[in-house]
């Protein structure tokens, strides 16, 4: 289970992430250790919201394929950042199929990164407003305490 702090301090990230503030997103960075074993697991628990409801009905590999392509190419810089096949696992993975068992560890930070950017992009595709944003950190925070 995610001690309250740990999940409290990434979902407050999270949130800095969405309302803009990148100073506070910094500075809330900064105090996350990707050393730690809970490291990932509020942020992946908002993540895994947003893919439910940015794919309602899930998605196909296929799908899932053409969607890191748009995504990828969407980015005017960094999108040499990131590994498509990872995205592709990462969505799959947050859309509650079982992992692949490909035996690769998924670096921590490269996959709290790919979280973070994809969340905010499916908040924004869903038009999701300062509420909404509030409701999906709280799910994630109820997600992590049960």
């Amino acid at each position: 289970m995610t001690t309250a702090t740990t999940g409290s301090t990434e979902l407050d990230v999270l949130g800095a992430l969405l309302a803009f503030d990148f100073i506070g997103f910094a500075q809330k960075s900064a105090a996350l250790d990707p050393t730690d074993p809970e490291y990932g697991q509020a942020v992946g628990a908002a993540f895994g919201l947003a893919a439910r409801r940015r794919f309602p009905q899930g998605a196909t590999p296929r799908e899932i394929g053409g969607y890191v392509a748009e995504f990828l190419g969407s980015l005017e810089a960094g999108a040499e950042d990131f590994d498509p096949a990872a995205l592709e696992r990462l969505i799959t993975d947050g859309l509650g199929a079982a992992p692949a068992e490909d035996g690769e560890r998924p670096d921590p930070e490269r996959t709290m990164q790919a979280r973070l950017v994809l969340t905010l992009r499916w908040v924004r595709e869903l038009g999701l407003d300062l509420d909404g944003q509030r409701e999906l950190l709280t799910e994630a925070e109820r997600l992590l305490t049960a």
